[in-house]
């Protein structure tokens, strides 16, 4: 969203920001978006925070209250919820003077809400129809809730004008989805960034956490599936040739995730080379000296964004061969796609970029072109500029 809207073409066009009132990203938009947008929340009894786990409130937090909220969200949400997002976004569009509307959505199907936006927006007479845009791999629906979800799926797709993912990895997984398999509605855009390495500041890093030397970088949250313990058992083969070497990991997590990474380095005698961080805001500075980005996912990847920041620094990357990631490099001529079931063949990538400073220095530029040609922001802005307000759909 920050960078749709700071690369947003028209500069004439009011941009509106209709979300959750308890977003918990609402804080760090408002910081990065370098240009007007009014921001519009939807606050009813079950996006505030109290029912979000987000209040703070004390008794918010109790776990009585948490469970509560969260028994009453899966027992309700289609026979009471649904019904009723509908009925107060159908009101709530209607009183609007929106002329366009793109819902922005994580895994399909996402939220409930989103979906019910997508029906409300046309069943408040807008037109044209919405847009409904998701960012990562599609999932298949429970077994007790499979009927009702086919028949939420086919108003969202009987109202979209058009359903965007980030990448055909991403449209593809709606095959899990059966009511998606005669969709004609379905296409792809890439995600776009703004040129990083225009913003890069050396003092956004704190000192103590720049790794010094040659060091591989990982950016992710400490989710299981992001493949951490993968990665530090072909790092250890790495270090039998480099063993100067560093490995720098930095994101989000809770604190038995991090754990549970920590407690595989000391098992694998790792503790002198492999840096553990929270996330960092900026990473301009890491990944500007990193020597190789690495993304080692087991699952989930639908595009992965830290490859194209590390294109835009003309970074070497390698990656595992899930999702949307390969698809990503694609003949990109950047880095490695490696099998997500064999340490060895992601160790020997890494050794390879590390070992041959042409070769590595070859990879990068190829990325950077990569990046400047399929991935910046304006790019991506554009084509949805067209999709929303110059096609008639």
């Amino acid at each position: 969203i920050i960078n749709l809207v700071n690369a947003w073409p028209d500069e004439q066009d009011d941009l509106i920001l209709v979300c959750n009132g308890s977003h918990p990203g609402l804080e760090t938009i408002s910081k990065k978006i370098n240009r007007p947008v009014i921001v519009k929340r939807y606050c009813r009894l079950f996006t505030t925070s109290v029912a979000q786990g987000q209040s703070t409130v004390r008794w918010g937090q109790s776990f009585p209250v948490r469970a509560l909220f969260s028994l009453a969200r899966r027992l309700l949400q289609y026979p009471i919820l649904w019904p009723w997002y509908v009925f107060t976004l159908i009101l709530f569009f209607w009183r609007s003077d929106f002329d366009r509307l793109m819902v922005v959505n994580g895994r399909y199907p996402a939220s409930l809400l989103g979906r019910s936006a997508i029906i409300a927006w046309a069943l408040a007479g807008k037109r044209p129809l919405a847009i409904m845009n998701f960012h990562s791999l599609a999932t298949s629906s429970p077994r007790f809730i499979k009927i009702l979800d086919d028949i939420i799926d086919k108003l969202v797709i009987r109202f979209s004008a058009h359903v965007i993912g980030v990448s055909k990895a991403c449209i593809e997984s709606l095959s899990k989805r059966d009511v998606f398999m005669t969709c004609s509605k379905l296409s792809y855009i890439y995600n776009g960034i703004e040129d990083p390495s225009r913003f890069i500041k050396a003092e956004s890093v704190e000192s103590q956490a720049k790794p010094i030397n040659q060091y591989c970088l990982m950016l992710a949250t400490y989710h299981k599936y992001k493949g951490h313990f993968f990665l530090l058992e072909a790092f250890k083969n790495v270090l039998e040739n480099f063993p100067d070497v560093r490995l720098a990991i930095y994101g989000h997590g809770f604190p038995h995730e991090k754990k549970q990474v920590a407690d595989e380095v000391v098992r694998l005698n790792l503790e002198n080379n492999v840096t553990l961080g929270d996330f960092i805001p900026d990473t301009s500075s890491l990944l500007a000296g990193a020597s190789v980005l690495v993304m080692p996912s087991q699952a989930y990847e639908s595009f992965g964004l830290t490859i194209i920041e590390a294109m835009a620094f003309g970074v070497p990357v390698v990656v595992t061969n899930v999702g949307g990631m390969p698809e990503v490099l694609a003949d990109s001529g950047a880095g490695f796609v490696c099998s997500k079931d064999d340490t060895m063949e992601f160790a020997s990538a890494i050794k390879d970029i590390l070992g041959n400073k042409i070769l590595a220095s070859e990879l990068g530029k190829n990325g950077r072109l990569a990046f400047e040609k399929v991935f910046l922001a304006s790019s991506m802005a554009t084509k949805y500029y067209h999709l929303l307000k110059i096609q008639d759909y």
